[in-house]
């Protein structure tokens, strides 16, 4: 890489002044500013979204959420730290990296599923929920189930929280929430057609709503 020319450093630090502009506006309550750090910064932060994501989806959306963390936090920026460009790219790359580790805990949490399934199952009901025509079928049992069994499925598979930090977000004991999250994946398991003769000697009603 070349050593920046005086006509790139000249334009750099017109960029850097925009930046600040913008972030005393968002500061003042200006929320349209952030469109002049969006205009400046939006693609490279979605190149760098992507390459920690490998997946454009879910890097669009790590963008939105860094360009509004932005806005929410532009108090927080400490100029003597760094440039608002360094700020905004480090907000994106701990948003990915924190999206990164919440699937691997998503990942492990299926894997650990699996070991506990009975070996008559044709196929996990977690692999279906992605399956083409079944979709509406999982969403319909997921309404239908009781809401402390739906939230505590949405917590886990979509938020990426263990049981235990589960337990511990809602004042539960431990055992309750895998009660829950048991009698919630039998009633999805249900409804994608699973063996249910298997399922009621893998997972014996309790108590719990």
């Amino acid at each position: 890489m070349g050593e920046e020319t005086r006509d790139d450093a000249a334009a750099r630090a017109v960029r850097d002044a925009a930046d600040q502009d913008a972030l005393a506006r968002l500061r003042a309550g200006d929320g349209s500013a952030v469109a002049v750090l969006y205009d400046h910064h939006g693609a490279a932060a979605l190149a760098l979204a992507t390459r920690i994501l490998r997946s454009r989806d879910e890097a669009e959306d790590v963008v939105h959420d860094a360009f509004v963390a932005v806005v929410e936090r532009a108090h927080q920026y400490q100029p003597e730290r760094g440039s608002v460009a360094g700020w905004l790219v480090t907000t994106v790359r701990n948003l990915a990296l924190d999206r990164v580790r919440r699937r691997a805990r998503r990942e492990g949490i299926t894997r650990d599923e699996l070991r506990h399934e009975p070996r008559v199952e044709p196929e996990d009901p977690e692999e279906r929920l992605a399956s083409e025509g079944e979709g509406a079928v999982v969403r319909r049992a997921l309404l239908a189930l009781p809401p402390a069994q739906r939230a505590t499925l949405e917590l886990a598979f979509y938020e990426g929280l263990t049981y235990p930090e589960i337990a511990a977000r809602d004042g539960v004991p431990l055992g309750t929430v895998k009660s829950r999250a048991a009698r919630a994946l039998w009633t999805l398991r249900a409804a994608l057609g699973v063996d249910e003769t298997a399922l009621r000697r893998q997972t014996a009603p309790s108590s719990d709503p």
